[in-house]
């Protein structure tokens, strides 16, 4: 009696549990019912968008250099002597062919009159040699002298011939040598600092540092780099004609200037290559080893894109551009950046009238619903 009354009691336990699950399940499927009723949908982001537009766009590509003279010489002596005289002033500037410095010349002024004596002294031998061919011929053709005195008197006038002509050389050489002893300016520009002065010995080969170094101002160099990237424009605008750099100087100043040089192998380690431009410096402003802003225009590239830097991302596969589409939904591109031009980002990877995402989209993920507050059509 006792068992079957607690079955009971158990049976109507779990009566009123059943009973109980089943509301639960009830009352939470309407709750959720009620909040899917009730949810709004997510609203679009506001993002600002710009209108990617192709078009002609000068390449210009922007860089530093430092100025470097494009002709420099150091002046060294060319013969020992000691410096009697310097003919300008530190910071002179000198033309091609003024006299710079005079040396002592009196060992080359007696070299050179000795080989004037020799020479002298030779030629009245040959003058009297050439005299005795003339009689022993005249002799031999009426039988007095055999042929053989005539080619005994011939081989000495060829000797004291040859003689002569080596004294002739050692006149030029000593003259060359007392030449030496003024060391003119082989070139137009600015002398720099002297190490000699007046009592100074100047000697072949020293190790010390030249007389001066001259450097030539007008016209001035710019050496600089340009990314590996960059040589076939450059070398495209190269095949068509002079290529034109931009200097802009610290007061704002632009000077137009051409490319001279392109270096002949590619830096492996930095990916540059080196080049150099030539500018006009008649009022000696632009000054070698001094740091300068540079543009250099490379021609024309149609169907370039320019966007605001701050539409092109950056993330873990590369940079890409948020595009919008017709469902003003998002859809991300990858691009590449070819090079930043007038504070634009120029880029590859679009095909033009791309609706771009210019500002609000670094938080912004593929198929997300954006809504436009502010279009226009990317600068040019």
């Amino acid at each position: 009696m006792q068992n079957k009354k607690m079955k009971i009691i158990w049976g109507a336990v779990g009566v009123l549990v059943a009973l109980l699950v089943v509301w639960l399940v009830l009352s939470f499927g309407k709750a959720a019912n009620s909040s899917r009723q009730n949810a709004k949908p997510t609203p679009p982001v506001n993002v600002s968008v710009v209108n990617a537009l192709a078009s002609d766009l000068p390449i210009l590509l922007t860089t530093q250099g430092h100025l470097v003279p494009l002709n420099l010489v150091d002046i060294r002596p060319q013969a020992n002597g000691i410096v009697q005289h310097v003919h300008f002033k530190e910071g002179d500037e000198v033309k091609a062919g003024q006299l710079l410095f005079t040396l002592d010349a009196s060992d080359a002024d007696s070299q050179l009159a000795r080989a004037n004596a020799l020479a002298e002294q030779i030629k009245a031998q040959v003058d009297d040699a050439e005299r005795d061919v003339a009689r022993t011929r005249k002799l031999a053709s009426s039988k007095f002298l055999t042929s053989s005195a005539v080619d005994t008197t011939l081989s000495k006038l060829e000797s004291l011939n040859a003689q002569h002509r080596a004294a002739v050389a050692d006149i030029q050489n000593a003259r060359t040598v007392l030449g030496r002893t003024h060391i003119s300016a082989p070139i137009n520009g600015l002398a720099g600092a002297l190490s000699v002065h007046p009592g100074t010995f100047a000697q072949i080969g020293a190790t010390n540092a030249a007389l001066v170094t001259i450097v030539q101002f007008d016209p001035i160099g710019v050496e600089f780099t340009l990314a590996e990237q960059n040589l076939s424009d450059v070398l495209a605008a190269k095949a068509k004609g002079v290529v034109q750099v931009f200097l802009e100087s610290d007061d704002g100043a632009r000077i137009s200037g051409q490319l001279v040089f392109i270096n002949n192998t590619v830096a492996t380690d930095t990916a540059t290559i080196t080049m150099k431009a030539a500018f006009p410096n008649a009022a000696k402003t632009l000054w070698p080893g001094a740091f300068v802003r540079l543009v250099i225009s490379a021609g024309t590239r149609p169907g370039s894109i320019a966007l605001p830097p701050a539409a092109v991302l950056e993330g873990p596969d590369g940079r890409f551009v948020q595009v919008v589409g017709a469902d003003s939904k998002v859809a991300t591109v990858p691009v590449s950046l070819l090079r930043m031009q007038n504070q634009l980002a120029v880029v590859a990877g679009l095909k033009g009238g791309e609706r771009v995402v210019s500002e609000g989209g670094k938080n912004l993920k593929p198929g997300m619903l954006v809504h436009a507050i502010d279009t226009v059509s990317a600068p040019k």
